[in-house]
């Protein structure tokens, strides 16, 4: 039975939650059947055996959905119920429980009342001088109440069953209430093949039943279409920013923060300002300079995950991915976008004759410059996502091969190039900008062919700063240093070069662009500033115009 914390510490919301999903789930069976009536009044012309077989499927199809929508009609209705029941149940057991407190008695976690001290009785205490009959009418009183919620859960799940059952005409303990046996999710780290494999075998109504039930899951999953990730994500979006929204408010309304409130509030703004720049950007109608997002993944675990495509990676000619860099998370989510959009306009503008560009934090970056951005791990701990991921555009992809560019900044050209090198990249051409460095010593390491390997800096980028000459360690500051040559003294130097060299340099062997010189820093550090390293996607930039025709598949200056 219902145990007295589990009814406590229940949530009734959830059955009102899980009401609006089957709902939901019903209007879109419902959606599909009137889509069903429009094909075949647009078949209506078309004549023959292979005419009249096609008729037939559809006109099924449609008699299918429309009686699936109608049976489960009858779900909302009993979730609702129960959630109303399951309130009830709560309210009762919270007020006898308050009464307990009050008068010192324990309660048991089956809902038994015990007395198991002497107490003089206080003012308040003093309505119930008899404390063994107080007992008894509190043990009555929490024991119906945890029945009851027993009985609404049940009762649910029963009414759940059954109302499925004729909808789909399956015979009693032939379905589950919310997925199908044959429809169990592919664990997360399936190869995409096998996750489209999985989706393409799917009923209508075992797919439509999983994105009301399990829709988080299935929006994560790389190898399902990105129309249907879309669909998921947006609903996961949305309980994003409720439930952040809500501990955001709960802890601004505390009267004193521990310093991990403060934390953990600072975390939560940074997110949900994230989280609110892509459900802008998804409300944004289609224009000449943004396309028809669809959201590929949300999540906010960690520093967050939102990979976002502008113009869907599965129809599109030309499909890049952008991999972004050190201090990247949710929290920043809303300038990637941007820089998706200005990319995916760059490349129409060089010919692309239908573009999808991904921002992809799809990983924990680093957040500081060192030791974060010095260290391997970062990228290593990618390198399996971001594979899969590219897997996973060409399993989806519709019709011809698309022409796939992936696109590292900073960091993240050292997560894409630890990629390539260690695992394969399922792409046409590698862009490296403002690189720390790529994790190989020449671009034919990188399991690429070098000319698809391309890569520019900007003169004043402070990146450059990841190579500079140091005296070697160890030796008398009189003594001359080995490994730092004197005035007409040739010879090598010891760097600072944790992620190996420039991919722009003229000895990496791969292409190198032109990129406009960015804002010039102090002569303190020799011209180079931050500034300059993130101006790649000024309007009108050689950078940009440059990463559109690559996207685009011309040849760049």
């Amino acid at each position: 039975m219902t145990t007295v914390d589990e009814l406590r510490e229940a949530e009734p919301t959830v059955f009102t939650r899980a009401a609006q999903r089957w709902q939901d789930l019903a209007k879109s069976m419902t959606t599909r059947a009137e889509e069903a009536t429009r094909a075949l009044g647009a078949l209506a012309q078309w004549r023959g055996a292979a005419a009249e077989q096609a008729k037939q499927q559809i006109s099924g199809q449609r008699t299918r959905l429309g009686d699936l929508a109608r049976g489960l009609t009858g779900i909302p209705p009993v979730l609702r119920d129960a959630g109303e029941r399951l309130t009830r149940a709560q309210e009762i057991l919270r007020t006898a429980l308050h009464t307990a407190h009050l008068h010192r008695l324990r309660v048991s976690s089956d809902g038994y009342v015990a007395d198991d001290a002497v107490v003089v009785a206080t003012p308040s205490q003093a309505g119930h001088p008899n404390r063994a009959q107080l007992c008894a009418e509190l043990t009555t009183t929490l024991r119906d109440a945890l029945r009851q919620a027993a009985t609404v859960d049940a009762e649910a799940a029963a009414a759940i069953r059954r109302i499925t059952q004729e909808a789909t005409g399956m015979a009693p303990g032939g379905i589950q209430v919310c997925t199908p046996a044959s429809a169990t999710v592919p664990a997360a780290g399936t190869s995409p093949a096998e996750v489209k494999k999985w989706w393409d075998g799917l009923s209508i109504a075992d797919r439509e039943s999983l994105l009301a039930t399990d829709g988080a899951r299935i929006g994560a999953l790389d190898g399902i279409p990105a129309v249907v990730r879309d669909r998921a994500n947006r609903v996961v979006l949305a309980g994003l920013r409720a439930s952040l929204g809500e501990e955001r408010t709960r802890l601004e309304a505390k009267a004193y923060r521990t310093p991990d409130d403060e934390k953990r509030l600072d975390e939560l703004r940074g997110k949900l300002k994230g989280l609110d720049a892509i459900a802008q950007r998804l409300a944004a109608p289609p224009s000449e300079r943004q396309q028809q997002p669809f959201l590929l993944r949300v999540s906010a675990d960690g520093q967050g995950r939102a990979v976002v495509a502008m113009g869907d990676p599965d129809r599109s000619a030309n499909v890049a991915t952008l991999v972004p860099g050190t201090k990247s998370g949710l929290a920043e989510g809303g300038s990637y976008l941007n820089h998706a959009d200005a990319m995916a306009y760059a490349a129409a503008r060089a010919g692309s004759p239908s573009t999808s560009v991904i921002s992809w934090v799809g990983y924990d970056a680093p957040q500081s410059i060192v030791p974060g951005a010095a260290q391997d791990s970062y990228a290593d701990n990618a390198r399996a996502d971001l594979a899969r991921f590219q897997d996973g555009l060409r399993v989806t992809h519709e019709g011809a091969p698309s022409h796939n560019t992936v696109v590292g900044h900073s960091y993240g050209s050292t997560v894409v190039g630890h990629t390539a090198r260690d695992m394969g990249i399922k792409a046409d051409e590698l862009v490296f900008i403002g690189s720390p460095g790529v994790g190989v010593e020449r671009a034919d390491q990188l399991n690429m062919p070098p000319d698809r390997v391309h890569a520019s800096v900007a003169q004043h980028d402070i990146i450059k700063g990841t190579n500079i000459p140091i005296p070697a360690a160890g030796l008398p500051p009189s003594a001359p240093d080995p490994m730092v040559p004197g005035p007409g003294q040739p010879g090598p130097r010891l760097e600072i070069d944790p992620h190996g060299p420039d991919p722009a340099s003229p000895g990496f062997g791969g292409k190198v662009f032109t990129s406009d010189p960015g804002t010039r820093g102090p002569a303190l550090l020799g011209g180079l500033s931050e500034k300059a390293h993130s101006e790649y996607w000024e309007e009108r930039s050689s950078s940009l115009r440059n990463m559109g025709r690559i996207i685009a598949g011309k040849p760049t200056d």
